[in-house]
């Protein structure tokens, strides 16, 4: 798992650093084979943070006007990072991740509940029962960044490669909002 996790890391850095990428060259980089390469990058691309192209990849464009852009910043909430606060009026606000969620909860009014995506596994859990981490090398999304584990495991795993510093919820949201 943690070279999984750093190779998608170090993929990211590329793309900020260079916009795209062949496979052929990042096959060439982590020598690995191009099935692993297409594996990683189709996980990024679920994710909504990078779009393959024919013999390469390059950083996702935000989609706009999307039912499942963020409500804070208007990035699209991928189904790996996505808060969903939902008010007792029943309006539902998304988020395209932890930060952002955090955020909206922070200035809104009548929570009914909150649920984040478990970054590592993708499931749903409720953001009351959530681990953070906050502030690790890998930011994925908006800063700075907190990512959300549906288990203390996962998140110290998590943190032992990348950083960072576990928190509640009540952390996280103080962390986000200041």
């Amino acid at each position: 798992m943690t070279i999984s996790l750093n190779r998608e890391k170090k993929i990211l850095e590329i793309l900020q650093k260079q916009g795209s990428a062949s496979i052929q060259e990042l096959v060439e980089i982590f020598g690995v084979s191009g099935m692993t390469i297409h594996r990683e990058l189709d996980k990024l691309a679920k994710a909504g943070i990078v779009q393959k192209k024919h013999g390469g990849v390059l950083l996702a464009a935000p989609a706009l006007g999307n039912i499942n852009q963020c409500t804070m910043c208007g990035k699209p909430a991928s189904e790996r990072t996505v808060f969903i606060v939902q008010l007792e009026n029943g309006e539902q606000k998304r988020a395209c991740c932890a930060h952002c969620g955090l955020m909206i909860l922070g200035h809104a009014k009548d929570v009914l509940q909150s649920l984040t995506a478990d970054y590592l596994r993708g499931y749903m859990i409720s953001a009351d029962q959530a681990v953070y981490i906050l502030g690790s090398e890998l930011t994925i999304c908006c800063v700075p960044g907190v990512l959300s584990f549906g288990s203390r495991h996962d998140a110290e795993k998590f943190q032992k490669g990348f950083g960072g510093v576990l928190a509640t919820l009540e952390e996280a949201r103080q962390y986000v909002l200041r």
